[in-house]
């Protein structure tokens, strides 16, 4: 019986192989699928394995098992230097804050002082956007930029209900503009918003991030008065710790958020080499903790919204492997979209039991899918299945990666 099971396997890995060259000889667009036994550490499919690809959010990935090896506690969420008549704040790149947690330790602290407030005028290490990023996406939700102390994820949020504009943050209410009709819900270069006059759909929209700007939220949003003051080398800060990381990962993976990418590698970088610069994080990540990486990728970013990365299937299976040995497998799968359940997957793979744990990663003519799949049988696999420059819709393209992966549940 055992060995009919072997022979079915083989078939359809076999079949699947067939399948990747003849379409291969149809379509102008590639693909790479590598499908691992970590158990056995067997490759059962390697199509393209070696083959660079555009991964777009499938970058989290490296981003995650980053800053898992860097960090193992609370998030730091600001630095405080107190004396006897001034507190004076420091940002520390955290993305949590006002941004959909439970943790209010900052909002307490800051409303609970009896001193005056100062916000040391300080920035990151690199531009607000990153490398190879689109420029024209600076009004959409998934393109907030980096900052040193980021709020409510750099994005307001905003409607027009029954005529009255409402705002969160609420500082921006007085920067948002009715109009009979727009183009764009943001200016390029300032804080200036258009909403729809007779419209009451939800807009979020980042906003242009400035010290200044962030001082007039904090003081909304804490009732207090702040000032900005410069950087001086005889403060002593002390971390405030707040949000757990665990929960930022879920976050990250689960509803794939490019925010929280990016100022992780920005903690990273200061970790590691004392500086808020998301390339220092990558280099010392590439350097120390994936220097085995089977091919050296071209990774820029943290969250994938660059199209200069290049990654192949086969490092998104070691980077995969590497998680799967150093994190529990019940512990691990629920920093993941799970199918039919969760996140990005949730309508996909459809069963009474979930059995693919995996990221998704998509921008135009691109789609990627990397992680676990638990067969019928309880066999856990890795696997990477990446297409780029196709012009079919992506639906089509889901369609056609969840046949192949539940042909794998029900036959291996």
């Amino acid at each position: 019986m055992a060995f009919l099971l072997f022979l079915s396997s083989c078939s359809s890995t076999r079949k699947i192989k067939i399948n990747f060259k003849v379409e291969a000889k149809n379509k102008s667009d590639f693909k790479g699928f590598v499908l691992y036994n970590p158990k056995t550490k067997d490759e059962l499919i390697n199509y393209n394995g070696h083959t660079y690809f555009t991964p777009a959010s499938n970058t989290k990935l490296l981003t995650f098992y980053t800053a898992f090896r860097t960090f193992k506690d609370s998030v730091p969420g600001l630095e405080f230097y107190e004396t006897k008549d001034s507190l004076i704040i420091k940002g520390t790149a955290n993305p949590s804050f006002n941004y959909g947690f439970n943790d209010t330790k900052i909002l307490e602290f800051l409303k609970n002082t009896k001193l005056p407030i100062y916000l040391i005028n300080a920035a990151i290490d690199e531009p607000v956007y990153g490398s190879g990023w689109a420029w024209d996406d600076y009004s959409f939700a998934f393109m907030p930029e980096k900052n040193l102390f980021p709020v409510s994820g750099n994005v307001v949020t905003y409607q027009n209900k029954n005529n009255v504009i409402q705002s969160n943050p609420a500082y921006f209410k007085s920067f948002i503009k009715l109009v009979e009709s727009n183009s764009k819900t943001r200016e390029v270069h300032s804080n200036l918003f258009y909403l729809l006059q007779k419209s009451d759909k939800i807009q979020k929209t980042p906003f242009v991030t400035s010290n200044q700007v962030v001082k007039n939220v904090l003081e909304e949003i804490s009732g207090k008065s702040i000032q900005l003051v410069p950087p001086n080398k005889n403060y002593t800060f002390i971390k405030l710790y707040v949000e757990s990381y665990s929960n930022l990962y879920k976050k990250l993976l689960i509803d794939s958020d490019n925010f929280i990418a990016e100022q992780l590698l920005l903690q990273v970088g200061k970790e590691v080499a004392n500086t808020y610069n998301v390339q220092k994080a990558i280099d010392y990540s590439l350097a120390n903790y994936l220097y085995k990486l089977p091919q050296k990728p071209r990774w820029v970013d943290g969250s994938g919204l660059s199209r200069y990365n290049l990654i192949s299937p086969k490092d998104m299976v070691f980077v995969l492997e590497q998680l799967y040995n150093e994190i529990p497998f019940p512990e691990l799968i629920t920093y993941f979209p799970q199918g039919g359940i969760s996140g990005t997957l949730q309508n996909q793979f459809k069963s009474t039991e979930p059995y693919i744990f995996a990221k998704t990663g998509t921008l135009s003519n691109n789609y990627n899918l990397s992680g676990f799949l638990k067969t019928k049988k309880g066999t856990i696999l890795i696997f990477s299945y990446m297409n780029n420059h196709f012009l079919e819709s992506t639906t089509q393209i889901k369609s056609d990666i969840e046949k192949t992966l539940q042909n794998i549940y029900l036959k291996y």
